[in-house]
């Protein structure tokens, strides 16, 4: 049985049809299309202030480190998210981006910091890291999550920009390596299985 989320993703998607790839309109006009929970991540290793972009051209889908396609979803991805999780890691060593456990409380600099999340030049969702970041806040992952009061989305085959934007003259400490984990829940799109 399909939760109340689900239902309102499906009504959802049918209000941003014109947003999505031509091909994607027409997997779901003829009913090739599924749902399916997802969580989108990035795990990135972060130094300086100003703006720190989390995703570019260059980024790499790699299992537990990167679900992005380079700055984008591709075709066929669109996804429907309304919960976002803002996680922060330290050590002495760089590299590290898949073997650390994201369970420390952010520096008053990056919980200062402002996320955004932009596709296509339409902002997606600009809300301060310290409202994103719940690490201490349960005893489950579940609890991590910022719920949002709105649904956001993200569309295949677009170019996407995540960022940090650091107040004028905030810098993280230098004398250790900072990584963050962003993570958005949702449900993602899908191709059907041909049974």
């Amino acid at each position: 049985m399909n939760t109340q989320f689900f239902q309102i993703v499906i009504a959802f998607l049918g209000g941003i049809l014109s947003s999505l790839s031509e091909q994607l309109r027409s997997d779901i006009s003829g009913g090739k299309v599924i749902l399916d929970d997802q969580v989108l991540e990035i795990k990135k290793e972060i130094a300086g202030g100003s703006t720190i972009e989390l995703i570019d051209a260059t980024t790499q889908r790699i299992d537990g480190i990167c679900s992005f396609d380079k700055d984008r979803l591709e075709t066929g991805r669109a996804f429907v998210f309304d919960q976002i999780a803002i996680d922060y890691a330290t050590d002495a060593n760089s590299g590290l981006e898949g073997a650390l456990a994201y369970n420390t409380a952010a520096p008053k600099e990056l919980q200062n910091a402002l996320f955004v999340l932009v596709q296509d030049g339409r902002e997606v969702l600009r809300m301060p890291v310290k409202d994103l970041s719940n690490i201490h806040t349960g005893q489950k992952t579940s609890d991590e999550y910022a719920v949002l009061k709105s649904l956001r989305y993200l569309v295949d085959n677009r170019k996407i920009e995540m960022k940090i934007k650091f107040a004028p003259a905030v810098t993280l400490d230098n004398t250790k390596k900072h990584y963050i984990h962003v993570r958005l829940s949702g449900l993602q799109t899908a191709k059907k299985v041909s049974a």
